[in-house]
């Protein structure tokens, strides 16, 4: 099968493991680490007690997030195949100016291999921390032409006069590893965001849909590469896909009814819900872009976990055997999926099974790419 895949950099310390946990995925043959940029993480500080989970035995905060930038340059000094990228940051709390001078330089250090990805963001990461949410999508539009724009300034002066952003006589002297400057990728599922990924990334890592979905928001982004004028020659359809993976469905059964799961199908956008015919569990407006999971009471965690039914687990997780999960992911595969990051959620539904788990991840990374 022509896909590439991808599997999570490690989020907690000790971070010397978790640069030598890069270096053997990349001689495993994966084809990407990737982090997540977090301040906090999804689980509510109500929810993170033994419980719901008896990792809170071991870990007393679910909110545990390493900078992926300095990850990346880590893991990308200790190796020389394997790709890096951040999955994904955002342009609220992150200059594009910045941003653009961090990934030159990470172009370097990984001699080509560093990815930005990158997205509108989540008020779990900017509203408590005293920044302003106000036109994310606006300021991501923005943002993506400053970043283009310095990253290939060479030698010259960039002016830049837009709503949320404005540079004069800036310079950004450090040039591109290579020929190209590194790629961006764009977590994206609305409409005016697929648009806008057809107009500046070169990858695409939304969350799990379904097949047809993704075939659709792809041709949005084609559509939009077309109105921009672009050529897509080297763009690549990814997936960011929770994985649960279990012995047998009996196992898998239990795993997608774990409240721990069904929590982080909070992620869903609200459409996502009712095509499932379940009511979104945050209401009608906002939905998990207004959730703060610092500020969620146990009584409200219940009620979430009560109205997402394991079968909503079962749409936005890859959820089975080896076999089972390799299956579905094919059905991705035809609808034009060609990178998978395939992140292992089964530790956090039943930590017993962790060790199984990773075994067969790998079992899967094998058979997928035999197939």
């Amino acid at each position: 099968m022509d896909i590439q895949l991808g599997a999570p950099g490690q989020i907690t310390p000790p971070v010397d493991r978790g640069v030598a946990l890069g270096v053997k995925m990349d001689r495993a043959g994966y084809d990407a680490v990737w982090w997540p940029d977090h301040l906090m993480g999804w689980h509510p500080d109500s929810m993170w007690t033994e419980d719901f989970t008896p990792l809170a035995k071991h870990q007393p905060s679910g909110h545990v997030h390493v900078d992926p930038f300095a990850m990346m340059a880590a893991v990308g000094a200790q190796t020389d195949r394997i790709r890096l990228g951040t999955c994904v940051t955002d342009l609220l709390r992150r200059h594009p100016a910045s941003i653009a001078q961090t990934m030159l330089t990470l172009d370097h250090m990984t001699k080509g291999r560093a990815i930005l990805g990158v997205g509108s963001g989540e008020q779990l990461n900017i509203q408590p921390y005293g920044i302003e949410w106000d036109r994310p999508v606006g300021k991501l539009a923005e943002g993506l032409e400053v970043i283009r724009l310095l990253m290939n300034a060479g030698a010259g002066t960039v002016d830049f006069e837009g709503d949320h952003f404005r540079l004069e006589d800036a310079v950004m002297g450090l040039d591109p590893y290579g020929e190209r400057p590194p790629e961006i990728w764009m977590a994206a599922h609305g409409p005016r965001m697929l648009s806008l990924t057809g107009r500046y990334a070169d990858g695409w890592l939304p969350t799990k849909m379904s097949p047809a979905a993704y075939r659709a928001a792809l041709d949005r982004i084609l559509a939009g590469a077309r109105e921009a004028g672009r050529k897509l020659d080297r763009f690549t359809p990814g997936m960011l896909g929770y994985v649960l993976i279990g012995p047998d469905e009996r196992t898998v059964a239990r795993l997608l009814a774990s409240p721990m799961i069904r929590m982080i199908c909070i992620l869903m956008p609200n459409w996502a819900f009712e095509s499932l015919g379940v009511t979104p569990p945050l209401g009608d407006a906002g939905g998990f872009h207004d959730f703060i999971p610092s500020r969620v009471p146990v009584e409200e965690v219940n009620r979430i976990v009560e109205a997402i039914p394991p079968r909503v687990s079962a749409h936005y997780a890859f959820a089975g055997t080896v076999e089972q999960v390799a299956a579905q992911i094919a059905d991705y595969h035809a609808a034009g999926l060609r990178h998978l990051v395939m992140w292992n959620v089964t530790g956090l539904a039943d930590p017993d099974l962790a060790r199984f788990s990773f075994g067969a991840m790998n079992d899967l990374k094998d058979l997928l790419k035999s197939a």
